[in-house]
């Protein structure tokens, strides 16, 4: 089953979700169940000027009420109280005051995935056409970064995500790094902390038999770019990998979290609040989306 929640209900999640749904085929459809708030769900109906009649075969749960919690959040909470390793989780856009976990903001769904089954090691990932990217810290002020990183957390996470790609997508063929200071350190000059991440790829060749490169500078990775090869591409910190991914992508990307019980997708943008109720939603990146569900559950079938 593909259980989707519904994100923040003032943003386009549902929009998105709704007219990429009616594009599905009989057989698609019956395997997506939508997880949402029964109000927001008929507001955005209206909104759009949707007919419910065009979703008479749309599965829904519509979790009680919570007036201490965002529907954002018990969304989401009733979707792992009844998901199984077999599913998949699609979480539309939501802003990350929405997001709250015993009592406390998370920063995001990946900061909620690791505080709900304890786990640092949850990673989040992106995957573009021609472009797979981990990050090894993401929601971390850049004061932090180096404070964060550590041989064990590249390789505890580039190995849980090798993992996963290999169960849910493809074998990674290269793992390519970028180095963390401007041009790797230049030996010293702008900084040692570079060398923890050969001492991380000296680790991960013991462990895995592919091919490791790098560390290269950050602002020159993508350009080690092989179609022939199936490459993930691991960037020290968000904005050093993201702002090429989404300017290479632009909303045609997915956002993965790696090392879950389940497989989590997202698409790769946000919720637009400026955009809400107006009937403008760009659907590209959500038809990506389910495109690449249902490519998973066949390879994953494929597989077993």
């Amino acid at each position: 089953m593909i259980y989707v929640t519904q994100g923040h209900e003032k943003g386009i999640g549902l929009e998105i979700f709704l007219k990429s749904y009616l594009l599905l085929s009989k057989l698609e459809k019956a395997q997506v169940t939508l997880i949402a708030n029964q109000n927001d769900l008929k507001t955005n109906l209206t909104d759009l000027k949707l007919s419910q009649a065009n979703f008479k075969d749309l599965k829904v749960i519509h979790p009680d009420a919570d007036k201490k919690l965002p529907s954002s959040t018990t969304t989401l909470l009733k979707a792992l109280e009844i998901i199984t390793p077999e599913d998949i989780l699609v979480t539309l856009p939501t802003s990350k005051d929405q997001l709250i976990y015993n009592n406390k903001n998370m920063a995001g769904y990946t900061e909620f995935f690791r505080s709900y089954y304890t786990n640092v090691n949850v990673s989040m990932t992106f995957k573009g056409v021609s472009q797979n990217v981990l990050l090894i810290t993401d929601h971390v002020a850049l004061k932090d970064v180096t404070k964060t990183i550590t041989k064990k957390l590249i390789v505890d996470k580039t190995s849980t995500t090798l993992e996963f790609y290999k169960k849910y997508f493809s074998t990674i063929e290269e793992v390519v790094f970028s180095g963390i200071n401007p041009h790797v350190g230049e030996n010293g000059i702008l900084g040692n902390e570079d060398i923890i991440i050969n001492d991380a790829i000296d680790e991960l060749k013991t462990n895995h038999i592919l091919k490791f490169s790098g560390p290269f500078s950050g602002d020159t990775l993508h350009m080690h770019l092989n179609p022939s090869v199936n490459q993930l591409f691991v960037y020290m910190f968000h904005d050093q990998g993201l702002a090429q991914f989404k300017a290479h992508h632009g909303l045609i990307g997915l956002n993965v979290s790696m090392g879950l019980p389940f497989l989590r997708l997202s698409v790769d943008h946000g919720t637009a609040f400026e955009l809400y109720g107006k009937n403008k939603a760009i659907t590209s990146g959500m038809i990506f989306l389910f495109k690449q569900v249902f490519e998973v559950t066949k390879y994953v079938d494929k597989r077993n």
